[in-house]
């Protein structure tokens, strides 16, 4: 995560949402061997590859509305990588909830999804069992909208060659960094 760099963080405590099988917190793991890593993630078979090949990293086997095995105000960053496009419309103020809830005050929230200009609801191609959707739009802009939480840098890449190629914005996904502050504004 470039963004930790540029931005001088160094977290004790980080939680992924979704993070498959654990690569992105091995990585931050070997950046930041002071730090605890744990993933959140519902697939069993990433997780139990996830424990042989990157054993540095904890996981819990839960989704991002179920949290509940952690404390309040535990991890000084959280990264919710390509997770809330696919929440249950029902479910996501409480997923944003339980994100908000985990996250200590002064911490770093990062959301990689897909970007959007205008929500969009989608079929969701990968699933033909049963009518399954995706839903694109700016997920910072919930957690702003509260002024709890500021904006601190957003950057839109390609989602296939990782270019800020910005014609294209079918393919474009964001990655937003935001500061969780609860006095800021009062």
């Amino acid at each position: 995560m470039g963004l930790l760099k540029k931005y001088s963080i160094s977290p004790t405590s980080i939680l992924e949402v979704g993070c498959s099988a654990g690569y992105r917190l091995a990585a931050l793991k070997a950046e930041f061997p002071e730090s605890n890593v744990v993933g959140v993630e519902p697939s069993t078979d990433a997780i139990e590859y996830g424990q042989t090949h990157y054993p540095s990293v904890s996981f819990a086997n839960t989704t991002i509305d179920d949290m509940s095995m952690f404390p309040d105000a535990s991890f000084d960053v959280v990264v919710i990588g390509f997770v809330l496009y696919v929440v249950d419309r029902r479910l996501l103020l409480k997923a944003i909830s339980e994100v908000d809830r985990v996250l200590k005050n002064g911490g770093k929230l990062f959301i990689i999804d897909f970007y959007s200009e205008k929500a969009l609801k989608r079929k969701y191609q990968h699933i033909n069992e049963f009518d399954a959707y995706t839903f694109k739009q700016n997920y910072d802009l919930i957690f702003a909208a509260t002024q709890l939480y500021h904006l601190i840098d957003k950057a839109c890449l390609h989602h296939d060659h990782m270019t800020h190629d910005t014609d294209d914005f079918q393919n474009l996904f964001s990655i937003s960094m935001l500061k969780k502050d609860l006095d800021a504004t009062y």
